[in-house]
């Protein structure tokens, strides 16, 4: 078995949906990749005709909650989030309470002693994950905050560290006469995972300071000012975006000077990480950085080659049919108008709904709002927020919500997929510790509720329902083509790790050609757009898990037409499962179906036309 196949006892582990919002180039780079999409000429079309505001959402049903017990049981900590303070953790005192357990296992005839010695150590993970997040909610929230950015440092280097010596004294543990007591307590998968765990090589642990150096490095150059001189004068991303009509051709002409200024700190960032990256497979039995963060960093059920067979299709099928979404009968000038005041307008919206869905949901809701576990705005300006994600407090038995609101309709799909995050964390009771967060699942838990919310988008949006539910589809739809687009460009390049930085933007505006050409902005044969995607750089090989959840959740979508509260039922199946199975294994445990299966896209693309009543293959769209 390969070196750290146990990722999460040295990985930190977030529910990631990152949106670029750099002070210097807001209203440029201010969309997440999945909504930053060329829809111009459909747009244009909708503004010129006056659609009046329609008031939404406030002769919502009354109806019981639904009672359902698909959460187990679980202890919270009841704590308001401005109670939690962040106190930079010490190596030391996982130290101590790994030494305590070994002790403990140690001595003859103290079952009791060794019990506490686990759950004290299981304890101590948990308050370090929980520093963990608390230092990245702040650094999230102002990216230019120095003092931030170095305790978010340290707590990326120290983490791995931590979580190293706690499974390497489980692990020691085990092998000793309480090793079936532990067992028992444990549970047999996380027993297995610890025997075959390897402690961290300091090869590898250096490699992995050098990464989190690099990522810091790039979050930094991310938001950083960049400046051209054109026709004499100087243009920064935050003038262009003032000063210039976007889509003019001087527009463009900046815009492209700008990327290309940026593309040459960043990009050669990303040149660096890939370096890293190759060597850190190599030091674990790999041959190439992409099969190892498939099989060992994330412990798919899939390969990169899964993958490969479907692209073809969701360049044939799903292409034209989000094509064909944009330009239905989307009411865009009415989407526009439900721009909300601030967060607490879309969670009084949603409120209603929760328990609707599930007693629990309405409970996790509830809980949430009671205790402020959320920090969901739009940034002032020139506050350099971070985008988005959802991540655990498991000292307090909780998780978070950080959203940067772009002001709006997508903040209401935003908030929705982050509270399906939230919700699964909510009744997830493992330790932090076995919690192993496979994220192909944990994005249907997120997209899924996106979805089945859409069960009620008349009742929440009145006349605008329709084009919000329609919204809600394109956005997964995205998330497949973009998931198999950047899946594809990152496997490429891993395969040739000493790629030039010039040949990385031909061969990522080739890519991004073959997929519609739909997402980004092009210069001649270059295209730099790909060096503002974060999840490259803090998560390799990521992205592909918005396309293969995105399936899944569109399935429930459909099914819940037919058999509302039997499709409710396998999303809390799922939900309740915190993500601790691989994506095909929980899919067919929870009787959804994967993207993976023979014909599957077809299916899809006929259904999707059937329920919003689009056309049929041929896109109405005329050439741009």
């Amino acid at each position: 078995m390969p070196k750290h196949f146990v990722r999460s006892f040295t990985n930190r582990v977030f529910m990631v949906e990152w949106t670029y919002q750099g002070s210097g180039e807001a209203g440029v780079m201010g969309m997440s990749l999945k909504r930053r999409i060329k829809r111009a000429a459909a747009w244009a079309l909708a503004f010129t005709i006056a659609v009046p505001f329609v008031s939404f959402g406030a002769a919502a049903a009354q109806e019981s909650a639904r009672e359902t017990g698909w959460y187990a049981p679980k202890e919270h900590a009841g704590v308001d989030f401005s109670q939690m303070e962040y106190r930079r953790y010490e190596l030391a005192d996982m130290e101590a309470a790994a030494d305590k357990l070994i002790q403990a296992a140690g001595t003859a005839g103290g079952d009791e002693l060794v019990l506490e010695a686990y759950e004290e150590l299981l304890d101590e993970v948990d308050r370090m994950g929980t520093m963990y997040s608390l230092a990245d909610i702040a650094y999230s929230r102002n990216m230019d905050d120095q003092d931030a950015a170095d305790e978010t440092a340290y707590m990326r280097t120290l983490y791995p560290q931590g979580t190293d010596r706690a499974a390497a004294a489980m692990k020691a543990a085990l092998d000793t006469s309480y090793g079936p007591l532990l067992e028992d307590k444990m549970g047999r998968a996380n027993a297995r995972s610890l025997r075959y765990y390897e402690e961290l090589d300091p090869v590898l642990e250096k490699l992995g300071e050098r990464e989190q150096q690099l990522i810091l490095e790039y979050d930094q150059a991310s938001s950083a000012e960049y400046r051209v001189k054109a026709d004499g004068e100087d243009w920064t991303y935050e003038r262009l975006a003032q000063d210039l009509e976007p889509y003019s051709d001087q527009y463009y002409e900046i815009q492209n000077a700008l990327d290309r200024e940026r593309n040459k700190t960043v990009g050669e960032i990303y040149r660096q990480l890939v370096q890293v990256r190759r060597e850190i497979a190599g030091e674990c039995g790999y041959d190439n950085y992409a099969d190892y963060a498939y099989q060992s960093v994330y412990g798919r059920d899939f390969t990169k080659e899964d993958v490969e067979r479907i692209r073809a299709d969701v360049k044939e099928i799903i292409v034209p049919l989000i094509v064909d979404c944009w330009y239905s009968d989307v009411d865009y000038q009415a989407l526009y108008e439900l721009e909300p005041s601030d967060a607490e307008e879309i969670l009084d919206l949603m409120e209603p709904y929760m328990g609707r869905m599930s007693g629990e949901l309405g409970e996790a809701f509830s809980y949430m709002r009671r205790h402020g576990l959320y920090d969901m705005k739009q940034a002032e300006a020139g506050e350099n927020r971070s985008g988005g994600f959802t991540t655990d407090l498991p000292y307090y038995g909780d998780g978070f919500i950080f959203l940067t609101l772009e002001g709006d309709y997508d903040d209401y799909l935003g908030v929705f997929h982050e509270f399906g995050h939230f919700a699964s964390i909510f009744g997830d009771p493992a330790p932090s510790m076995f919690r192993y967060g496979y994220v192909d699942v944990s994005e249907i838990d997120s997209q899924g509720m996106q979805m089945l919310l859409m069960h009620y988008a008349d009742e929440m949006f009145g006349e605008v329902g329709r084009s919000v539910e329609m919204e809600a589809v394109s956005d997964l739809l995205d998330s497949i083509i973009t998931g198999a687009m950047m899946d594809e460009f990152e496997t490429a390049v891993y395969a040739d790790p000493d790629m030039p930085l010039d040949e990385m933007n031909r061969l990522f505006a080739a890519i991004a050609e073959d997929y519609g050409g739909l997402y980004f902005d092009y210069d001649g044969e270059n295209c730099y757009g790909w060096d503002m995607v974060p999840h490259i750089y803090h998560s390799p090989l990521y992205y592909i898990s918005y396309g293969t959840s995105a399936f899944p959740a569109l399935r429930l979508w459909i099914e819940s037409e037919t058999d509302w509260e039997g499709t409710l039922d396998r999303y809390m199946t799922l939900s309740a499962s915190g993500s601790s199975e691989p994506y095909r294994k929980t899919l067919r445990e929870c009787e959804i179906g994967d993207i993976f299966q023979t014909d599957v896209l077809l299916d899809l693309d006929r259904e999707i036309r059937e329920r919003l009543d689009l056309p049929g293959v041929e896109t109405k769209r005329e050439a741009e």
